[in-house]
């Protein structure tokens, strides 16, 4: 797709607007839609017919018909997450497939469109629209609820985010994804007992997860049980070898209670597994 007038770009400022008209999505070729969460992409190319397919709906949605503004608005948002960083190259504005998305999902009346439409304002950076969105719809669906959870918590409204994850856990007490939420925002309350019990609970349900062993450690060297929290941290790095935070922490406890020996014996398995610890090993060993 070449300007149309004389330019050492592709697309020129003069142009970025007609050519909007005629082709909202700017580009006859991209990457697979696949599903929201970008997950189960089977073929990374979408054929240019599935493009002038996707810009002839496009084009009537804007014109006021009545189109999938779901899809649109999907398409518009991933497009944004993949190609809005190039735009400037090309003088477009670098939120010009977030603002089309916008325009799609608002036109939307569902749940689902204002859902869509909060997930559009979160990454406007916009949160108090994003909230003022989900008060309406996130007791519809318990994703709904998480989504607004989460929102909350980013918004440093920690109270209100464990009381949405309690009411989805009495419904669902084996749901470890939301204890492990309910435990990230009491932990960011600075409760840290109650979030070390919920990562227990989590634990219990998924005994391999890395990095809530992380997290319980710590919460539990933020209480002062320092020989709980080394054992969480390496719990973690069991788990996850290349766990390099849970590594620090070890490190940093033995350092507090004098045990070089096997502060230099986990530096050493940090650069067994690639780490760059050189200088702290030689620290260490200096200590000695």
């Amino acid at each position: 797709m070449l300007c149309g007038r004389e330019s050492t770009k592709p697309v020129c400022k003069v142009c970025t607007r007609e050519i909007a008209i005629d082709t909202p999505f700017l580009t006859r070729w991209g990457f697979a839609t696949g599903n929201f969460d970008n997950e189960s992409v089977e073929d990374p190319v979408i054929f240019k017919k599935h493009m002038e397919k996707a810009n002839a709906s496009a084009r009537r949605a804007l014109a006021g018909e009545n189109e999938d503004f779901i899809s649109l608005a999907k398409l518009a948002l991933r497009l944004h997450r993949e190609h809005g960083d190039y735009l400037s190259i090309f003088d477009i504005e670098e939120n010009y497939y977030l603002r089309l998305a916008e325009e799609f999902a608002t036109r939307d009346t569902t749940s689902e469109g204002k859902f869509l439409l909060s997930i559009i304002y979160e990454e406007e950076d916009n949160l108090d629209a994003a909230l003022s969105t989900m008060e309406e719809i996130w007791k519809e669906r318990d994703s709904y609820a998480i989504h607004y959870g989460e929102l909350l918590v980013k918004s440093g409204k920690w109270g209100r985010a464990i009381e949405v994850y309690n009411g989805i856990l009495k419904d669902n007490p084996e749901d470890f994804k939301v204890w492990e939420l309910l435990a990230d925002a009491l932990m960011e309350a600075e409760q840290y007992e109650e979030a070390e019990r919920a990562y227990l609970r989590v634990l219990q349900l998924d005994k391999n997860n890395a990095e809530v062993w992380f997290k319980r450690g710590v919460c539990l060297r933020k209480m002062g049980k320092w020989g709980g929290a080394l054992q969480s941290f390496q719990t973690a790095v069991r788990k996850n070898p290349k766990h390099r935070e849970a590594y620090e922490n070890i490190v940093d406890i033995l350092l507090e209670r004098n045990m070089f020996s096997r502060a230099r014996e986990t530096l050493k398995k940090m650069l067994a597994e690639g780490f760059d610890v050189e200088d702290k090993l030689k620290e260490v060993e200096g200590l000695m």
